[in-house]
């Protein structure tokens, strides 16, 4: 007879500081309540992901059209339009540059 339960054995390595946060996290939660703790966890981060994912792709699509030149740049910038950081963000994103 086959269970409907699937089982998942991890180990944590305390000398790292992502798995030692991970750790210490999973053992606030009260037992009892870590299996969908981490599931909701799961679910979530990957929902931010594809949401970002789609955030950016949107982004990028509606600036294929745009171009920017550096003088245009700085008449923006000299004019209050655009932050200096802004810009360098959106040039990153008109390039196809990741910013994670």
């Amino acid at each position: 007879m086959s269970s409907n339960k699937k089982r998942i054995n991890l180990s944590f390595s305390m000398s790292s500081p992502i798995q030692r946060r991970a750790w210490k996290k999973l053992t606030e939660i009260p037992a009892g309540q870590r299996t969908a703790a981490v599931c909701r966890m799961v679910c979530e981060y990957k929902g931010q992901q594809e949401l970002l994912d789609a955030v950016r792709q949107t982004i990028r699509q509606e600036l294929r059209g745009v171009q920017l030149t550096k003088e245009e740049a700085q008449d923006s910038v000299r004019a209050g339009d655009v932050d200096e950081s802004v810009l360098g963000f959106l040039l990153a994103l008109q390039e196809g540059d990741e910013m994670t």
